[in-house]
């Protein structure tokens, strides 16, 4: 497992350790500055991993970020093994772009990744509704700008034995968002 998610493996085997020492879910809240969201997502966390590593699906978590919407823009996506273990990164500078170009853009580095890894079974990950919701067929694309963006999600989706992808909390998706802003600040630099 790694910092994906938001937590460091000190962190989690922490949490874990204290918690199978007997202390008390608000004594590990506190000790460890969690709120309650955030432990549940940690064990949401290590369910998803248990039921990838059983499934063989990698995950993937991807993110986009845009500085004035439209603005400077980047994109980022991290890749990890059916057993948790990272096995590859990617960052992209976009230029100026908007917030969910640089989303749909960041799914398409990370399944491009995916691809180039030989990977066959893939979850995907991202905090947009917006993307989840219009590659899952809950929404319309309408922005015609958004459309090849689209388009190309779906063709390379294709390539995929089998795949699927949720919306998750920002908090979950802290790795890729990392990325994403650093790719901006690297080229302001």
């Amino acid at each position: 497992m790694t910092a994906a998610h938001g937590f460091d493996d000190d962190k989690r085997a922490g949490i874990f350790r204290a918690l199978a020492q007997g202390m008390e879910i608000p004594e590990v809240l506190e000790r460890f500055h969690l709120s309650r969201e955030e432990l549940k997502a940690l064990f949401l966390e290590v369910a998803e991993s248990y039921k990838a590593r059983q499934s063989g699906y990698w995950h993937l978590f991807c993110d986009g970020a845009s500085r004035g919407n439209p603005g400077p823009a980047g994109a980022g996506a991290v890749l990890l093994d059916p057993g948790g273990q990272p096995q590859g990164r990617a960052v992209r500078f976009l230029g100026k772009a908007t917030n969910s170009i640089a989303e749909y853009q960041a799914l398409l580095l990370g399944l491009e990744m995916a691809l180039e890894k030989g990977v066959r079974r893939l979850q995907i990950f991202s905090d947009s509704q917006l993307l989840v919701e219009q590659l899952n067929g809950g929404y319309q694309v309408r922005s015609p700008h958004l459309k090849p963006f689209w388009r190309q999600a779906m063709n390379l989706l294709q390539n995929f034995e089998a795949y699927a992808i949720s919306h998750i909390d920002r908090t979950m998706n802290a790795e890729a968002d990392r990325l994403a802003n650093q790719a901006i600040d690297r080229h302001s630099e």
